[in-house]
């Protein structure tokens, strides 16, 4: 089981890190605009937060199980 919530947490923070690199690169092109870059920004701030709280939530379901 603890493997299964491993594994869960590896998959979240990759498609956390794909989606904070696509922000990012809308943020650099050129055609992006100012309201659009905040926008990104902000998403960008989002997916870094939830990958913590996802490593937090993990890490303390992974030691209730090895409790049990």
């Amino acid at each position: 089981m603890i493997t299964t919530v491993r594994l869960v947490r590896i998959l979240v923070i990759l498609l956390l890190a794909t989606f904070t690199l696509a922000f990012v690169i809308g943020v650099v092109r050129p055609e992006t605009g100012a309201i659009e870059k905040i926008v990104l920004l902000g998403l960008v701030a989002g997916c870094v937060v939830l990958a913590a709280k996802v490593s937090t939530l993990a890490t303390k379901a992974e030691g209730r199980l090895q409790r049990h």
